[in-house]
């Protein structure tokens, strides 16, 4: 049992086990040291050393236990750092989009669309979600498949969970992660992810992986991180769940009526109720008929009337005074369950429209 000793010698203490050389605990040591990481910090070993009796109270094994907190290091500012300034937050619509949505993305997304084609009609036949949309979310979250994912996992999620922000669910998330250690799938060595906790080619957090997570190819593993079938079935089981509509887009761009957002009307009251799903966006403001949105002089980027159909779409405008927004569907909620930011999902539906 490893309780109550500093994070230095708890690794000192798991060396021989793990096979760790002096080299890589003088490594570890260092990174501690540096302007990475904060100071020794009681507290934080104090809250560690709960963490690690709440792992053990769940039935988490000593192996596991073991190789997950031997990687935990003092809070890693850079880490906190970037969790307060998220892109989608600070960035423009216009830098944010325009960094993301890029020729590459494109003409790479096609390509493999067409290679993938017949594994991707038999997912969207089994959970009704467009291929398009499942090699969006793919290009988006990791460049598809190919950008490298290598932060420690525990590491992060130990940060996230200790500082103040949103520490109480990525603590469910650590303990999650512990969850699939401690089941031998995931090995330790893939359990690396983002600065903030996403794992594989489709960037699933902890519990997402274990509530969504599919095992398309039927070997036995649910492979977000080496097998393209259960990547692309993973997602489109979670669009499926979080009430996904084969039958309706994401939305579309659209150019407002003269006098821009001041000339539309602002009364709440005059709008439709959305399903329970979107209602949780409070953000995205009024929802309307897509007939109203017409008639109040919005129409597609090019000029053009919008689709003369009757379904509830909400208006996301872009950046004051570009005269430019987005009517949005109900399968935009979806998306925005996934990362809850308007630009990231509007990334996503934009991106779908070029591979579609």
């Amino acid at each position: 049992m490893i309780k109550n000793l500093s994070g230095l010698f708890r690794i000192w203490l798991l060396a021989p086990a793990l096979g760790l050389s002096l080299g890589l605990i003088s490594a570890v040591a260092s990174a501690n040291e540096s302007d990475d990481s904060s100071a020794s910090d009681p507290q934080f070993q104090a809250w560690l050393d709960e963490l690690y009796q709440e792992a053990e109270t769940r039935g988490i094994s000593e192996q596991t236990l073991q190789q997950a907190f031997s990687e935990i290091t003092p809070p890693v500012k850079r880490i906190i750092k970037t969790d307060r300034n998220q892109a989608e937050v600070v960035q423009t619509y216009d830098s944010y989009l325009s960094a993301r949505l890029s020729d590459w993305k494109f003409t790479t997304g096609r390509k493999l669309m067409a290679e993938n084609t017949e594994m991707l009609n038999q997912v969207a036949a089994k959970y009704g979600v467009q291929p398009r949309f499942l090699v969006a979310i793919w290009g988006m979250e990791t460049n598809y498949g190919t950008y490298p994912i290598k932060e420690p996992i525990f590491n992060v999620l130990a940060t996230l969970a200790y500082d103040k922000r949103r520490g109480p669910y990525f603590r469910k998330q650590f303990l999650a992660a512990l969850d699939m250690l401690d089941s031998g799938f995931p090995t330790y060595d893939q359990l690396k992810s983002s600065w903030a906790g996403a794992m594989g080619q489709s960037q699933f957090m902890p519990e997402s992986y274990q509530q969504y997570a599919v095992d398309f190819d039927g070997d036995g593993k649910r492979d977000i991180w080496d097998t393209k079938a259960d990547v692309f079935a993973s997602i489109a089981n979670y669009f499926s769940v979080r009430g996904w509509r084969d039958d309706q887009t994401w939305g579309r761009p659209v150019t407002l009526p003269p006098g821009g957002e001041q000339s539309l009307p602002a009364d709440q009251a005059a709008g439709l109720t959305p399903d329970s799903d979107c209602k949780r966006f409070k953000s995205l403001g009024v929802w309307r008929d897509l007939r109203e949105w017409q008639k109040l002089g919005v129409r597609r980027a090019d000029g053009s009337d919008l689709p003369d159909v009757s379904i509830p779409a909400a208006l996301v405008l872009a950046d004051k005074g570009d005269n430019r927004g987005y009517i949005v569907y109900r399968n935009f909620c979806t998306i925005m369950s996934f990362n809850p930011a308007f630009k990231y999902a509007l990334s996503i539906g934009l991106l779908s429209d070029e591979l579609q």
